[in-house]
């Protein structure tokens, strides 16, 4: 399903009640949304909050399904991450999905969302805009991920990705106003050179800890793109998550590896970037390998499919989506 003016958002919420601590901020960016031509229809716990979620993984679920369910909602978002998505996995009516996809979105946490959806149905999902954290920050970095998100939800047979002219990668303090943002001049890595063509698979590596060896994680293939970002994570973290991939035969299956932006990394004394830590620690692949990506917690937030083929060229710095 396209995303069109005019399109209902649904804005879920699975884990952290960002939109019950900053309304200010959820206000900001429902009204950047529907400035720009779309309707937003609230969650059934919109502006929630149970601890340190916004219900139990069963309200938590229920409220996905609801959107899920509504003929009038047209793509879901989640209003950001947080860290317990992964427990309403089980009550997700997969069956419902599978025979009335629509387009889900979201990053950080919701990768086990995103990556269940499509381990039990076989549709593509979308890593890309959270609702907060992406819709309320300031332009143009908000712009550009609404742009890239309608590009990518509605090509038809290719679309290729341009890298923005700069980003930022504060930490924002969301209950507060926003007067402005960084903006660091923005350049790709190429860690090994090379052309490839598979299927995209990934999200956030902590994430995909989280539900690894569960029937919510796909199967990684031969040939497959794989697609990694963190925030805020020190080297010997990244090192345990990277441990757990490696053991499982994960990169000597991989065509290329695309690695997103890492915001506060600590490298803990080795004196390496986020990337250059995992090229070591991987073992200099043969594959192609593109680092510094947008797809990451840094502004703007691009977006990229899951189960979709992709070209990706390291030398050239491209990534193509093709269907």
């Amino acid at each position: 399903m396209k995303i069109n003016t005019g399109s209902t958002i649904g804005i879920f919420s699975s884990s952290y009640g960002i939109i019950h601590d900053t309304p200010e901020s959820a206000k900001r960016a429902e009204d950047f949304l529907r400035d720009n031509g779309f309707a937003v229809r609230h969650g059934k716990l919109w502006g929630h909050k149970r601890a340190f979620c916004t219900g139990t993984p069963q309200e938590r679920a229920d409220e996905f399904n609801s959107l899920l369910y509504d003929p009038e909602v047209d793509i879901l978002m989640a209003s950001v991450g947080g860290i317990v998505t992964n427990g309403m996995l089980p009550y997700i009516d997969y069956e419902f999905y599978a025979e009335h996809p629509k387009p889900v979105v979201g990053m950080s946490d919701v990768t086990t969302l995103l990556m269940a959806l499509y381990a039990q149905t076989g549709v593509p999902t979308y890593y890309g805009t959270n609702f907060v954290t992406s819709y309320a920050r300031l332009s143009p970095y908000r712009d550009i991920a609404l742009d890239c998100l309608c590009d990518v939800l509605n090509f038809e047979e290719s679309y290729q990705y341009t890298a923005p002219e700069y980003y930022s990668d504060e930490v924002i303090e969301w209950e507060k106003p926003l007067i402005r943002e960084k903006q660091i001049p923005n350049k790709q890595v190429t860690l090994h050179c090379g052309k490839v063509s598979g299927r995209l698979i990934g999200g956030n590596l902590w994430g995909i800890s989280n539900i690894w060896g569960t029937p919510y994680m796909p199967v990684i293939r031969q040939g497959d793109i794989l697609f990694i970002e963190d925030t805020e994570t020190n080297a010997d973290l990244v090192e345990c998550r990277l441990g757990q991939l490696k053991i499982c035969g994960v990169f000597e299956k991989l065509g290329g590896l695309i690695i997103g932006k890492c915001r506060d990394y600590f490298d803990c004394e080795t004196e390496m970037t986020y990337y250059d830590f995992i090229y070591d620690y991987i073992g200099r692949p043969d594959y192609p390998v593109l680092a510094e990506c947008d797809f990451s917690h840094c502004a703007p937030m691009l977006t990229i499919p899951i189960g979709i083929t992709a070209e990706l060229d390291a030398g050239e710095q491209t990534i193509r989506l093709v269907r």
